[in-house]
């Protein structure tokens, strides 16, 4: 059900953010906003209390993001403040990059590997998956080393295992069918 509202809240502020074409800033301000409060444990807890009043959170919220954002996205920390759905704010987020990059006809793909990628590597892969899919991609990096070799890429909800322990694992399921 949270994903159903965090839908609509994220909808609402996209077709506001469109409206002012403000698209880009408001995904930027989001981010700041989630980042900073899942990095400072003590706001994420005063943000989150069931116990403190609504106006006081309010206060606070404005007094650490009235500098950065926007009246549009402060509207909506107040709005979610006063319904008690600050938890589902990552979800939002979430949510509306995901319209907005479908708006921009970007694509957003994880690309794990066991070392870092080189920014040349990362150019390439970007291009030739960009034109594979027939989309502008925006790359973001993980390292894992338990990869070994390889990429696992993630675009969406789809996982393209192009790693060594994915090719090992899938092997090994393949000789054990085979038994």
């Amino acid at each position: 059900m949270s994903e159903a509202v965090a839908e609509r809240y994220a909808r609402a502020l996209f077709e506001v953010a469109k409206e002012r074409e403000t698209i880009d800033a408001v995904e930027e301000q989001c981010q700041l906003i989630g980042s900073t409060i899942n990095q400072h444990r003590e706001l994420k807890s005063v943000i989150s209390h069931p116990q403190i009043n609504f106006e006081d959170k309010k206060a606070i919220i404005e007094k650490v993001f009235k500098k950065d954002i926007n009246q549009e996205v402060m509207n909506l920390l107040k709005v979610l403040i006063d319904h008690r759905r600050e938890g589902i704010f990552d979800e939002i987020v979430d949510e509306y990059t995901t319209m907005a990059n479908h708006y921009r006809g970007i694509v957003d793909v994880v690309v794990t590997t066991a070392k870092p990628l080189k920014e040349k590597e990362k150019n390439k892969l970007a291009t030739e998956l960009g034109q594979t899919l027939n989309k502008k991609l925006r790359i973001k990096t993980k390292v894992d080393p338990e990869v070994i070799g390889g990429i696992l890429v993630r675009i969406g909800n789809r996982m393209y295992d192009g790693t060594m322990a994915g090719k090992l694992a899938r092997f090994q399921q393949e000789l054990k069918v085979a038994r």
